[in-house]
């Protein structure tokens, strides 16, 4: 009853306090006396909690006063600063939970000091909004400057004078007028605020975010896709691109730092999938390349680099673990970028993907510290061997004469793709300190031998992956009475198909339209009613090249700017922005340049698999035929580039890539 009555007081519920979690005392650093002491009070609290004595037995038995006794225990149910029981550390003789408290200031009759300064502050709130506002940066002004404690203590006093301290009040009536205290003061608030970025600055203060307490916030993980990291890196290297300016001429220019974007599995530590992007930005569709090309199954590259090739072992988890095949994660760990956090891209991971999202607190890379290391010694054993290097800081110097070195070897995306691709690969296949010097890949099957399988993608899912599909709303335009049929306005084109045309009790009614963003030529439209209305396709200016949302987007905004008439006079507008760009000459312009030309190429090669496909089925066709006297003959032109490579001499720099020792 005695136990109860007292925790009851206290407002604890009895069946929080466990004796055998409490918080002990190492009794071999403290002296014969203090050990003593803490025995018999240890040993008071726990006869008084478990009701195994009254208080006058407990008290004859641990020669400890009656009142003394529950003193001690409420001192065991307190907590510390940073909200934890204190348990039998509130026993230690050594510990005082209290500090002092002063009442009155000081005068000049005193010698004794001790908690003025606080009690100073507490009476005048201004004073201590000052200091705070001057060291933590919370000025209402604004005003991010760091203040030394010599200027502070001016500002100090004034605000004393102005509050109406006299010379024989406190600070004022001391020799140094407060400053020895203040410097206490100001040391033990930059202790107290150390995550303040205006204290220890930008790098200080987002380790003390990213870190925190807890095992919350270690990225630990054993299933193999059960969480995986993304993120993008600028690589340190320049690339040069050529092409054919408004005059005709060949030209060769460099271009700005362009994007490797990854998935890493956190539990293996292995490359799923990556993409290289060549724009000064990557955007919500560069990322749901990435995401798309980490769960299709990989496809080989053919290398045109000598010497270039792929480990015997095996490159990426989907092309040589059969139990990695349109394998899909359960967590996806990004930060706060802003094509991350795209709308597109978040329904896609939720919905399609069905994973759970972890965007992170903003700024605070070592959230993701596994994949940020890996760029890094990615690129030290890989892109700083390059000769158009850029270095790893401004200082370094690799990056001398980068931009030269970038025209004299002429280094290409399709280069830098290949010698990527191979780097990745090798990187799977070698030993990594976090997996117990087991390679990524080799780690995964052993994972997954002992029977923590992955989560694959049904089947019949697999046609509907479309991470790059998106649907929207439409509403049916038209105006019977000015003769204008049926259509669809979407980014500012139409769109319309024969049934559409000569629907007209369709005008004004919505319709759903699926639109794959990387060729927006076509769409596929559904009615209310869920019936198929067919592909509607695009007219104007806008049918005759293949381009993306992105590019479509860029050419709009270009159209509302003083460059319209240049556009409105080209047949094409695809072909206008490719001029557009190469006249430019601007690094940035000549980055997008050489994204549409590699979107192009890949178009082109698309399309030339596509009609070979198509024509060797025709050819089967008409080999069953056996009455058909027409012979097909098929002819496809492929365009293979007659560049130059470059010199392959820098190729016998690249070493194996080794996170031997890496965790």
């Amino acid at each position: 009853m005695r136990r109860k009555s007292l925790l009851e007081t206290l407002g604890i519920d009895a069946s929080t306090v466990n004796l055998a979690e409490w918080p002990i005392v190492d009794t071999d650093l403290l002296d014969e006396i203090d050990r003593d002491k803490y025995e018999r009070r240890k040993l008071a609290v726990e006869m008084y909690l478990q009701d195994s004595a009254n208080v006058t037995e407990i008290s004859n038995v641990t020669k400890i006063e009656k009142m003394e006794i529950t003193r001690f225990v409420k001192r065991c149910l307190r907590v510390d600063k940073y909200g934890q029981i204190l348990g039998f550390r509130g026993l230690n003789p050594n510990l005082h939970l209290i500090s002092y408290e002063r009442r009155v200031l000081p005068n000049d009759n005193t010698s004794n000091y001790s908690g003025a300064f606080e009690l100073l502050l507490k009476k005048h709130t201004d004073l201590r909004d000052l200091i705070h506002d001057k060291i933590l940066g919370t000025d209402k002004k604004g005003l991010k400057i760091t203040y030394s404690v010599k200027y502070l203590h001016r500002k100090m006093i004034d605000k004393c004078i102005e509050l109406k301290i006299t010379p024989n009040q406190y600070p004022r009536n001391t020799v140094d007028e407060g400053r020895r205290s203040l410097e206490r003061y100001v040391k033990d608030l930059k202790d107290r605020h150390f995550g303040n970025e205006h204290i220890n600055g930008e790098t200080a203060a987002m380790i003390a975010r990213s870190v925190g307490t807890g095992v919350q916030n270690y990225a630990n993980n054993f299933r193999p896709y059960g969480r995986v990291m993304f993120d993008g890196h600028k690589i340190d290297l320049i690339l040069t691109i050529r092409y054919t300016d408004p005059d005709g001429n060949w030209v060769t220019k460099t271009l700005k730092r362009i994007w490797l974007l990854v998935i890493l599995d956190v539990a293996t530590k292995a490359v799923l999938g990556h993409l290289l992007c060549v724009k000064s930005e990557y955007s919500q569709m560069d990322v749901l390349q990435c995401i798309q090309n980490a769960i299709n199954p990989h496809i080989p590259m053919t290398f045109t680099i000598k010497g270039l090739r792929y480990p015997e072992a095996g490159a990426f988890p989907s092309s040589c673990i059969p139990e990695a095949k349109w394998a899909v994660w359960r967590e996806f760990w990004m930060d706060n970028a802003k094509a991350n956090l795209a709308i597109n891209v978040k329904d896609k991971l939720t919905k399609t993907v069905g994973c759970f999202i972890n965007a992170g607190p903003v700024a605070s890379p070592l959230r993701r510290g596994f994949i940020e290391r890996f760029f890094g010694i990615l690129e030290e054993n890989g892109y700083h061997l390059m000769p158009s290097t850029t270095g790893s800081d401004p200082k370094d110097p690799k990056r001398k004469n980068a931009e030269k070195k970038a025209l004299e070897t002429e280094i290409s995306i399709e280069h830098l793709e290949e010698l990527t691709e191979v780097m990745l690969a090798q990187y799977n296949n070698e030993p990594h300190g976090g997996n117990s010097s087991l390679a990524p890949l080799k780690a995964m099957r052993n994972k997954i031998l002992k029977g923590f399988l992955p989560r694959i993608l049904p089947e019949n899912r697999r046609q509907e992956l479309g991470l790059l599909i998106v649907s929207r709303t439409c509403t049916i335009q038209g105006n019977l009475k000015k003769g204008r049929r049926a259509y669809i306005n979407f980014e500012g084109a139409q769109y319309r198909n024969a049934i559409l045309s000569q629907s007209t009790g369709l005008i004004g009614k919505k319709i759903t339209i699926y639109i794959n963003i990387m060729d927006i030529r076509s769409v596929r439209a559904f009615l209310p009613n869920g019936n198929e209305l067919g592909s509607l396709r695009v007219s104007g200016k806008w049918v005759m090249s293949p381009h993306s949302l992105e590019t479509r987007r860029t050419i709009n905004k270009l159209l509302r700017s003083e460059k319209r008439k240049f556009f409105l006079e080209r047949d094409d507008y695809v072909q206008a922005l490719h001029e557009h760009l190469a006249s430019s000459g601007k690094k940035g312009d000549l980055n997008r340049l050489a994204h549409e030309q590699r979107y192009q190429n890949t178009q082109n090669q698309t399309l030339q698999e596509a009609q070979l496909i198509e024509n060797e089925e025709e050819e089967n066709y008409q080999d069953m035929e056996q009455d058909s006297s027409t012979e097909i003959t098929t002819t496809v032109n492929v365009t293979i580039s007659n560049e130059d490579l470059p010199d392959d001499d820098w190729l016998s720099l690249f070493k194996p890539i080794s996170f031997k020792g890496v965790k």
